[in-house]
């Protein structure tokens, strides 16, 4: 049944991928408002580094594995979110007063040396082990990724509230996510296949979260208090 389907689609398979690109650079793009909120309050203070140094990490080493798949698509995409996630962890660096930097080092030592670990294992060469290894490795780390919004899950159910659960970001994590599903299919890659089945999964999660506890709830509930 999903034969025929793929076989219409694979003329535009490129298309998919560019548009499937493009949704996921906009899920980064939500890390401009973060950045924007520190810029107006003038420090990080009371904002996590980890999505903007693990979004690094996991560009750096998608960028490397996409090189060895050989995929303009794939390879244009993780440029851009490498390129984003360093401006925001540049930002969140400038933001952050010297004397607590601590923290922030700390992050950058925890992801960074596993990071250089994995990569230094990519560069062994382009075989098809090393290969599916990276795949299996970047897989695990994409889901990671996408799933971080739940860390925040049960300040949700207490709250009753998704209030901080980034809406436009999980929309297009769950679009590009569909997208990249097709694209994985039509090029046959196992690796994105698997990665992006449970990502939709995590995004349904997430996305039915907003139904369960909607982010006006709280502020409904405060009015009638008052």
């Amino acid at each position: 049944m999903l034969q025929p389907l793929l076989t219409v689609l694979d003329p535009h398979r490129e298309l998919i991928g560019q548009i499937a690109g493009l949704l996921t650079v906009l899920q980064y793009l939500a890390g401009c408002f973060i950045c924007a909120d520190i810029y107006r309050r003038g420090s990080s203070k009371g904002v996590s580094p980890v999505r903007f140094i693990v979004g690094c990490s996991l560009s750096l080493l998608q960028l490397q594995y996409f090189l060895k798949l050989q995929s303009p698509t794939l390879i244009g995409t993780s440029i851009c979110t490498l390129t984003f996630s360093v401006l925001y962890s540049l930002c969140y660096l400038w933001y952050t007063p010297v004397e607590s930097r601590g923290a922030l080092y700390k992050v950058l030592l925890t992801v960074g040396v596993p990071t250089a670990a994995i990569y230094a294992y990519g560069c062994q060469g382009d075989d098809a082990v090393i290969t599916d290894r990276l795949g299996l490795i970047i897989t695990v780390l994409a889901l990671m990724f996408i799933a971080l919004p739940l860390t925040q899950l049960g300040t949700i159910i207490r709250a009753k509230s998704t209030a901080g659960l980034p809406l436009p970001a999980i929309a297009a994590s769950t679009g590009a996510s569909i997208l990249w599903l097709l694209y994985g299919l039509l090029i046959h890659n196992s690796f994105i296949v698997v990665q992006k089945i449970i990502a939709l999964a995590l995004c349904t999660l997430q996305l039915s979260l907003f139904i369960i506890y909607p982010a006006t709830a709280t502020a409904g509930q405060r009015k009638k208090q008052q």
